[in-house]
């Protein structure tokens, strides 16, 4: 995905929803949610929220 390469080694501020989006498994966006989630857990993306 374009944008999740985009922010490879960046901090980013993470508002609630996404991540209840995550938790709910919401079809909508789980593609999304699952890609950045992944990232996240191999530190290729810092959080904050």
């Amino acid at each position: 995905m374009e944008w999740l390469n985009k922010l490879q080694g960046k901090i980013v501020g993470l508002d609630t929803a996404p991540l209840i989006y995550f938790i709910e498994e919401n079809p909508r966006y789980l593609q999304v949610t699952d890609a950045f989630f992944t990232a996240l857990l191999f530190m290729v993306v810092l959080l904050f929220s």
